[in-house]
């Protein structure tokens, strides 16, 4: 008997070790679990301004996106004629999920210009969120929903609405909150806007709203 008992140990020790190793890899698909929220429908493309390094706020907005199960990606607002032709093709091809789109500064702008070139190939944006844009154009037919936050000085600038525009524009001044170079990056804004884009992905298909324009400037009429 006692020649087999460091056997009989070894044996033991190898069954607690293989033990703990299940036990902690369920405990670790159960954290998993958790935090990684399921796969929700809708794809946000967000847009970064200048040189691509001023702003982040999109980075992190992304990675937060991700967190609640929508798709995000963050890409220089140079991309965004041929992000339109990349979205064009998929939507033709079957991909009928909701298009959101954000930006900051001239990743902003360029939110509007891939929306217009998305409504000449009949495609609808079901929601755009932009942080201080600098020059955005006229808001075009096929968005749904815009949510504006600007602070009103050199830098930034209300978006307005463009002809045969019906759906719910909201400028909202931030000025005395943040500047231009800090509203991307703040965790009061990306919460409002990833409430926003939960609203935009669950919502599925229904009829435009009339216009709404809480907030906006007596002095940004429609563009005719």
């Amino acid at each position: 008997m006692p020649i087999f008992l460091p056997a009989r140990r070894g044996l033991h020790a190898a069954m607690v070790s293989f033990a703990l190793f299940v036990i902690g890899g369920m405990l670790t698909s159960s954290a998993n679990a958790q935090i990684t929220a399921p796969r929700r429908p809708g794809h946000v493309y967000l847009m970064r301004g200048l040189f691509n390094i001023f702003s982040l706020g999109m980075d992190e907005l992304a990675a937060k996106l991700e967190k609640v199960g929508v798709r995000a990606e963050a890409v220089s607002y140079t991309s965004w004629s041929s992000l339109a032709d990349s979205i064009t093709a998929q939507y033709r091809a079957g991909n009928h999920e909701p298009i959101i789109l954000m930006g900051h500064s001239y990743g902003a702008d360029t939110t509007i210009s891939l929306a217009r070139k998305l409504n000449d190939n009949g495609i609808p944006v079901a929601l755009i969120v932009n942080f201080d844009p600098t020059a955005p154009g006229p808001v075009p037919p096929n968005v749904r929903r815009i949510i504006n936050f600007y602070v009103p000085t050199a830098w930034g600038r209300p978006v307005v609405a463009g002809k045969r525009f019906h759906g719910s524009l909201s400028n909202l001044n931030e000025s005395g909150a943040y500047n231009h170079f800090v509203i991307d990056k703040a965790d009061a804004l990306h919460r409002k806007a990833i409430a926003a884009v939960l609203q935009a992905v669950g919502r599925g298909t229904h009829r435009v709203r009339p216009a709404r324009r809480d907030h906006q400037v007596s002095a940004a009429p429609a563009v005719q």
